[in-house]
């Protein structure tokens, strides 16, 4: 069944890689504030595309500046150094994929579980088939080939959405959240978003032809067959399921 609750997703996006505060750029004061914000979008977009194409391993500074027709004093000025500047896209990338404030206001409604559990699903498919963005290029690199900077940003952004999930799947399940199976259970719901997000869609694999499928189709199968195993777990370990 398809929620009717009704939560703004252009609230996953955000204005400007800036507006959240992690990029350490813009300077206040300086009178071509407007140039600087530019020119921090501009490097967020030539380098978001370098590192999703190449990796943080094979993705230089120097590709980086000839992209983007800059100097390095100016990444170093706006980033403080290549790794601040991977920092802000990885940040980037959370935001415009499904937003912490997004993801929260999920949670935290008066919604049904079954319905918030309906909307995470969602808005992650969503998001993973969107192939023309960059930012779900990126993150499929930096998992498969994780950079320094992961486990800040696992830290910093990715545990707080999976506690959110978590929460959800205890509201479904009544499982405490000491129960090993939360966590076994959480994996199951993640687990088939995560491999869409890595493999290749332009190989060919036995799944290739679900790329094809259309968001809402995958989420209303993907939503009732993790209802039905979340409510038989809870069955079988005796838990009232709510």
């Amino acid at each position: 069944m398809i929620p009717d609750i009704m939560i703004a997703k252009n609230s996953s996006r955000s204005k400007s890689p800036q507006s959240a505060g992690a990029t350490p750029a813009i300077r206040s004061g300086r009178a071509s504030r407007s140039d600087g914000d530019a020119t921090v979008r501009h490097i967020i977009a030539q380098a978001g595309t370098l590192f999703a194409e190449r990796g943080y391993a094979d993705t230089t500074s120097k590709a980086i500046c000839e992209a983007a027709g800059v100097n390095m004093a100016a990444v170093n000025y706006h980033f403080g150094s290549r790794d601040g500047l991977y920092l802000v896209l990885l940040k980037e990338v959370h935001r415009e994929v499904m937003s912490l404030d997004f993801v929260r206001e999920i949670g935290h409604s008066a919604a049904p579980p079954s319905n918030k559990l309906y909307l995470l699903i969602e808005g992650l498919l969503r998001a993973t088939y969107d192939a023309k963005s960059w930012h779900i290029r990126l993150w499929a690199r930096e998992l498969l080939a994780p950079s320094p900077l992961l486990s800040q940003i696992m830290e910093e952004d990715t545990l707080p959405k999976f506690e959110v999930l978590r929460e959800v799947i205890m509201e479904l399940t009544g499982m405490p959240v000491a129960d090993p199976q939360l966590l076994r259970s959480v994996l199951s719901v993640i687990g088939p978003v995560m491999m869409l997000l890595i493999l290749d869609r332009s190989i060919a694999t036995p799944i290739q032809p679900l790329y094809s499928h259309a968001v809402e189709d995958m989420a209303r199968h993907m939503h009732t067959f993790t209802i039905a195993g979340l409510q038989a777990i809870a069955q079988q370990a005796g838990y009232p399921v709510p």
